[in-house]
């Protein structure tokens, strides 16, 4: 009896990509080309003008303002995330199943409910408030503004960088650091030294995850920043259902797909280059 090839295996996936995402993918880049239209969603005759208007200064400040918001909001949770993920990676028993299960909670619950559950912790009479009166900032509020935001996409994209690092970290044996004990080195200088460096593999997937969720996100940037700093999908969000723009909201798309790839691109080729060091 025959064995099946390894590759044939792929085949699902490679369908359900195929026509779930690529040929969305497809039809989003025709739209994009599009003349805006009252009479179809799709646009009327073939045109440059909707990417052309994304050189506006505006847009260019929505674009250059997600990435830095992504990017920040990625450092933040990569720097919460390791001591989690360590003490994930080298306990056992219950107290191993009761960190990962206080992980996994936020996933199982709606981004909705977690961004307004912020909201009512940094809104003004709010417990965030609160210590902000007692500290001598009375009746602040906290929400509308970067810091927010960066607080919810944190959050957010947190356990998905924990579960990155840990199963990164799970792979390096505990003796590594016992030799570098035994060297003189303290448990800072083990952890950066040695534990940051082996796990790299884990912070690259976690950074591909955290940076994709952040700079695509809605909800958060609706709900607790300002009207003045927006994300590329709040403008998306009102190109579609507030200007029935859907060219102009498809070439948006586009280009932050293309900005997604390449980073992705770049971030695998910097591992790619690491691991043949």
């Amino acid at each position: 009896m025959l064995r099946a090839k390894p590759a044939w295996l792929c085949l699902p996936y490679c369908g359900v990509i195929a026509i779930f995402l690529f040929a969305p993918a497809l039809s989003l880049v025709q739209v994009s080309f599009r003349e805006v239209s009252p009479t179809s969603m799709t646009g009327g005759v073939f045109t440059t003008a909707n990417y052309a208007r994304l050189i506006d200064g505006y847009y260019v400040q929505i674009l250059w303002h997600t990435i830095t918001l992504s990017l920040l909001s990625t450092a933040i949770a990569t720097v919460l995330a390791y001591p989690v993920a360590y003490v994930i990676a080298r306990s056992s028993g219950f107290a191993r199943t009761l960190v990962a299960f206080l992980v996994t909670v936020p996933l199982m619950t709606s981004v909705v409910v977690k961004t307004f559950g912020w909201y009512i912790i940094l809104s003004r009479g709010g417990p965030a408030s609160a210590v902000a009166s007692w500290l001598g900032w009375p009746g602040a509020s906290l929400l509308g503004n970067d810091a927010a935001v960066l607080v919810g996409l944190a959050e957010f994209a947190l356990p998905f960088m924990v579960f990155s690092l840990s199963a990164a970290i799970e792979r390096i044996p505990p003796n590594v650091e016992e030799a570098a004990a035994n060297l003189g080195a303290g448990r800072l200088t083990t952890f950066v030294r040695v534990i940051v460096p082996l796990s790299r593999a884990g912070l690259l997937s976690g950074f591909l995850l955290c940076f994709g969720i952040s700079s695509s996100a809605y909800v958060v940037p609706a709900v607790m920043g300002s009207t003045s700093a927006r994300m590329v999908a709040q403008q998306i969000y009102d190109d579609v259902l507030v200007a029935f723009n859907w060219p102009g909201a498809a070439a948006l798309s586009v280009v932050l797909l293309v900005l997604l790839g390449a980073v992705l691109f770049t971030a695998l080729s910097i591992g790619r280059r690491q691991v043949a060091r």
